[in-house]
């Protein structure tokens, strides 16, 4: 059974109006800091929101950017500039906080967080002009390019780069220390804004419940004449409220859901929280998995993959690293359609998921290029080659089958190091002289580096 805290309190005062005009004015009190508590949690909602909003139209920002980068396909670059230009999410966001009365702390990391973007837009500025001066846009009249991009400053060498550079030089732009290292600082200062929200709430939440006992212990004190119904009146706000907002306080503290309760606003109140933590930790989900994971493959990627080699630097185990590319992924593109092309990655990489083991990781760490790190492998490398030598064959013999069956003709080139001391970053150059072997060959097979 529920009640209703304020059908309860009117009840009350109406009995003992007669008694003390005071004890009116104390049980008043009780719903107002209610709708005090009410507020603040919607407030912290509110900002968080926003503060997840603007994370989302950052990394929507470096999504397109990077798209743009990659595949030269025009509209990214129309996506991009209506998030700037109309869209705004970032700026909105930031506006919302601030009509919010947020903490003037929160409100400052959140503008650094802004103010981090927009130095962001400079790198992607630069990189989309690479893109656009090796594509021609900016010789085609019917391409209006952004006076952004045109203000963006190229060095001599830069501009004087063929396309295949220039597309090279925009990716490694997108993808380089000092873009990831910027993207870190805007989650780590949206990160902060939350967690200033978040303390400053838990405070406010302490201080309700302390004012809430003080209330009930004031309205005992006055309505002494009254023992017997101000001690039902006390138990009952005991048992319903204060067991209920101290459970609330416990759960918010450790970062849970709230429980449920027999007070109708305390109820309401429960479902609003329940309600914005299950959006927060959705995002925060989604947030972590999209920055782990290539889109289009569902492998882990190239950032992914670097810090999973750098846990086995050093590490006193035997490991192998094999380089993979898709041969003349290009050609596959030009003469069937980029679905296609986008069929055969995926291909490959549900073919790679299921030839190597579940100790090992599959990556996609480029345009066409994965990357497989084999983990636990026999101290006995001769015995290694050859389990990865039937894996090869396996993973060839699969891709050939999907040949026949679903995708067009499709080849792989490999090249494999192995390393007796866990992850060493000469293992990749290794890998890929192996690689560069196979590639002068012929293509469409595969060699341990020397």
């Amino acid at each position: 059974m529920k009640i209703h805290l304020r059908t309860v309190s009117f009840i009350f005062l109406a009995v003992i109006l007669a008694l003390s005009a005071v004890l009116i004015s104390s049980s008043i009190r009780v719903p107002l800091q209610f709708s005090l508590f009410e507020k603040h949690t919607i407030q912290f909602q509110t900002v968080a929101q926003a503060s997840i909003s603007l994370q989302e139209a950052s990394d929507y920002l470096t999504d397109e950017s990077r798209l743009f980068a990659i595949s030269g396909e025009w509209k990214h670059l129309e996506n991009y500039f209506a998030e700037v230009n109309e869209s705004k999410r970032r700026e909105k966001a930031l506006e919302q906080i601030k009509g919010a009365g947020s903490l003037e702390e929160s409100t400052k990391f959140l503008e650094m967080a802004l103010q981090k973007s927009k130095e962001l837009e400079n790198l992607e500025y630069k990189a989309m002009k690479l893109v656009v001066t090796a594509k021609g846009y900016d010789k085609d009249p019917s391409y209006n390019v952004p006076q952004a991009v045109q203000n963006a400053e190229l060095s001599d060498n830069e501009i004087a780069m063929d396309y295949n550079t220039k597309m090279a030089a925009a990716w490694l732009i997108l993808f380089s220390d000092q873009y990831f290292s910027m993207k870190k600082a805007i989650s780590i200062y949206r990160t902060s804004a939350v967690d200033e929200i978040l303390k400053h709430s838990a405070v406010l939440s302490e201080n309700n419940t302390k004012k809430l006992k003080s209330a009930f212990y004031r309205t005992i004190a006055e309505i002494a004449l009254i023992v017997l119904f101000s001690l039902a009146f006390f138990i009952i706000i005991m048992f319903f409220v204060v067991k209920s907002l101290y459970a609330f306080t416990q759960s918010i503290k450790k970062n849970q859901k709230l429980n449920a309760t027999r007070t109708t606003e305390l109820e309401l109140l429960r479902e609003t929280y329940n309600e914005m933590f299950d959006i927060a930790m959705a995002k925060e989900n989604f947030l972590r998995e999209k920055a782990e994971h290539d889109e289009l493959t569902g492998l882990i990627n190239r950032t992914a993959f670097r810090a999973i080699s750098k846990e086995l630097k050093g590490a006193q185990t035997n490991v192998a690293f094999i380089i993979i590319d898709v041969d003349k992924f290009k050609e596959i593109n030009d003469k069937f359609g980029h679905p296609a092309g986008d069929k055969v990655l995926k291909t490959v990489a549900q073919i790679l998921r299921s030839t190597f083991r579940a100790t090992d990781y599959a990556a996609r760490i480029g345009g066409d290029e994965f990357a497989v790190l084999l983990t636990k492998c026999c101290d006995d490398n001769e015995a290694t080659k050859r389990m990865i030598a039937e894996k090869m064959k396996t993973l060839f013999d699969k891709v050939e089958e999907q040949c026949i069956n679903d995708i067009p003709h499709t080849t792989l080139s490999c090249g494999i190091a192995i390393s007796n001391k866990g992850w060493d970053e000469s293992l990749f150059d290794q890998a890929d002289s192996a690689l560069y072997i196979v590639k002068r060959a012929g293509r469409n097979g595969y060699k341990f580096a020397e």
